[in-house]
């Protein structure tokens, strides 16, 4: 059946068939008394009522959830969609090849081009794509999972206008909390109000947009399109602007007003509006300022 609202339509058929079939048959036969009418009345109520599939519309998302295949387990509370699912209410939009509904539990269970956005108030709402996911509605946990040689992408949109894109190839994340955990190929892309974007990679992210707070484990780099920090452990703090790098002799590279540089030393902070680099222990490297190499003393030599 191609799809699941159609079992209701199906189901209000029956009904009707036999409503119109308990008509003919009484015009075939005497008149009943009124208390043999009553209860022949009730006795094909009740095997209308035996005959009917006792199915429910899918509530999991508060309207009809439509799919080539829906299977009910009553018992368990439980719906399985197969096929083309498809939900949108203007508020959520689902779209996924299979979902497993589990009402007991408040989760919902997709996979094969898993697509799940929800548009709340004051121009806030969420997006994931992945291959596969797992959403408890009520609490707001869930993860994901992407496909081979894939990422999957979650998206963060606030009522201030600022946006997180996030992608990695698996996720852990609670929508109530606003906190994302990016494994594998992880990247964060953080756009501000103005504009401004700040990009966070590494092989383990920790992020909570609240506090637009940050921890970056493996590999990490931050850049924001003017200077780039590289360590093994990179922590972000966006309510003060400042980034750290810690471990295997943290790198600085980029350009400022007064020139280009690279060093490398043992912490590096910085702060990312100011632009202001602070470095601690065995600092190396260099910096070349344009008015440095503009000078006759330059030229000269």
């Amino acid at each position: 059946m191609k799809y699941a609202r159609l079992l209701t339509v199906c189901a209000l058929a029956l009904c009707l068939a036999g409503c119109f079939s308990l008509t003919d048959k009484q015009e075939k036969t005497n008149l009943p008394t009124p208390a043999q009418g009553q209860q022949l009345f009730q006795q094909k109520k009740q095997a209308l009522q035996d005959k009917k599939p006792q199915f429910s519309l899918p509530d999991t998302l508060g309207g009809v959830v439509s799919s080539e295949r829906w299977i009910v387990y009553q018992e368990k509370q439980e719906e399985e969609f197969i096929g083309n699912v498809h939900y949108d209410n203007g508020q959520y939009i689902f779209k996924a090849g299979y979902a497993l509904s589990q009402r007991k539990k408040n989760l919902i269970t997709a996979k094969e081009n898993v697509f799940i956005r929800y548009n709340a108030e004051d121009g806030v709402w969420y997006q994931l794509k992945a291959e596969q996911a797992r959403y408890n509605y009520q609490t707001g946990e869930g993860s994901a999972k992407a496909a081979r040689r894939k990422l999957i992408e979650l998206q963060y949109h606030t009522a201030q206008n600022e946006l997180m894109k996030a992608y990695g190839q698996k996720a852990q994340f609670n929508t109530q909390l606003q906190t994302f955990e990016l494994d594998g190929k992880a990247k964060l892309i953080y756009t501000d109000a103005q504009g401004q974007t700040i990009t966070l990679q590494a092989d383990h992210i920790t992020a909570r947009q609240q506090d637009q707070y940050a921890l970056l484990k493996g590999h990490a780099q931050a850049d924001n399109g003017q200077y780039r920090l590289q360590a093994d452990t990179l922590e972000y703090d966006g309510t003060t602007q400042q980034a750290y790098a810690y471990g295997d002799r943290p790198l600085a590279t980029g350009a400022t007003d007064e020139g280009t540089f690279a060093i490398i030393a043992d912490k590096v902070s910085a702060h990312t509006d100011s632009q202001q680099i602070k470095l601690e222990g065995q600092v190396q490297g260099w910096v070349v300022a344009d008015k440095i190499n503009q000078s006759k003393a330059s030229k000269d030599f």
